[in-house]
């Protein structure tokens, strides 16, 4: 499910990117992490999707133990977990190469300019107004695309346990994942009842 989530998010803006960009099929955004040991992992001249926090979303929890499943068997299930996902949306462009690496930070300020109105534009998703999203594993039915900020100190936190310079990002809380584990053991249903009163009939 999250990563189904993150594939879908990430395939949405790669083609709003393109049509902004008038181009066919570029990679303009990538999913993966921000950084290990040895550096940046988002490509140079692209922007990286990452997940940073999964939140549970106790609001709606449902506390339910036993339902029917498709075969009409009775089964005992734990409550759906319901889950808000925080990804970091970073621009690494920081090409030192160019001849003026100002025209590469800009660059880098104009592509998180689209992604944010592309979320402006569109915050909620379903398979109504996005049909390939019914193709993902998990049967995702909804998400809703909130833009969420950092304060200084939480900014100054993340990139020092990051381990790397600061990049120009944008950070959003998707909601909600519901998860459901179906491999559940059927229980037996009661089917007779008798009432024992002292042997009177």
């Amino acid at each position: 499910m999250i990563h189904s989530t993150l594939s879908f998010l990430t395939g949405e803006l790669n083609g709003y990117l393109n049509r902004r960009a008038e181009t066919a099929a570029d990679t303009k955004i990538v999913l993966t992490g921000v950084a290990n040991p040895t550096g940046v992992l988002i490509p140079s001249q692209t922007l990286g999707l990452s997940l940073i926090n999964i939140e549970e979303e106790r609001v709606f929890k449902d506390q339910r133990v036993t339902v029917r499943n498709n075969s009409g068997e009775t089964v005992n299930r734990n409550p759906d977990i319901h889950l808000n996902l925080y990804i970091l949306i970073s621009a690494n462009f920081q090409n030192e190469n160019t001849s003026d690496p100002s025209d590469d930070y800009v660059e880098g300020l104009k592509q998180l300019s689209y992604v944010i109105s592309f979320f402006q534009g569109k915050s909620v998703f379903n398979q109504a107004n996005s049909p390939s999203l019914s193709g993902f594993e998990g049967n995702i039915d909804k998400l809703v695309v909130e833009l969420f900020s950092f304060t200084f100190e939480q900014m100054n936190h993340f990139w020092s346990v990051v381990g790397t310079n600061y990049l120009p990002s944008v950070l959003y809380k998707v909601r909600l994942i519901t998860m459901q584990e179906m491999d559940t053991e059927p229980i037996g249903l009661v089917e007779d009842l008798r009432l024992n009163m002292g042997g009177k009939s």
